[in-house]
């Protein structure tokens, strides 16, 4: 039977979901207290938020949502970290935690419509942020101005030291 408080959670995370840019499925099993509030710290400095919720009432919100393809998943003891800016985000977030040993052990992911599974999930904390890669875009547009400037330029400096060179002979 539905509780007015379970209508609420179900209502309220299938705002978040449909808001989402990325929902990690993680298992959390064996991460004690401490760790985990260290844990959602760091994901709340990063604007993700890390929330452990019923299966039951997150497939319902996330079907509410229009996300339907991590039904399977939804088995055993899941945590959702839902990354709401930078998709990737949780990901390096995830690794770093890693980094002593595994502890969060990563499910699958829904980014962009498409599911990720662990793997290719880890692969995500290895792309580069938005800004370097807007960085290495910019520098990619910019590389051929600079080079035709500089063949420009070279032109020019060459022209004028023929016309140097003219003149001299002509005094």
């Amino acid at each position: 039977m539905a509780t007015p408080q379970k209508i609420e959670i179900v209502d309220t995370y299938t705002e978040k979901f449909k808001e989402a840019k990325s929902v990690y499925l993680a298992d959390y099993t064996g991460i004690d207290v401490q760790t985990v509030t260290e844990l959602r710290q760091k994901f709340r400095e990063a604007g993700v938020e890390y929330k452990v919720l019923k299966n039951r009432l997150a497939k319902r919100a996330l079907n509410n949502a229009g996300v339907s393809a991590l039904d399977e998943h939804l088995k055993g003891v899941t945590s959702f970290i839902i990354g709401y800016d930078d998709p990737v985000t949780p990901a390096r977030i995830i690794k770093e935690f890693n980094k002593p040993k595994e502890r969060l052990k990563l499910k699958v992911v829904y980014l962009e419509g498409k599911v990720f599974d662990e793997k290719e999930a880890k692969k995500l904390a290895d792309l580069p942020t938005r800004e370097v890669l807007l960085s290495m875009l910019l520098g990619a547009l910019q590389s051929p101005m600079t080079k035709l400037a500089g063949t420009l330029q070279a032109s020019m400096q060459k022209l004028v030291r023929t016309l140097d060179a003219v003149k001299e002979n002509k005094k």
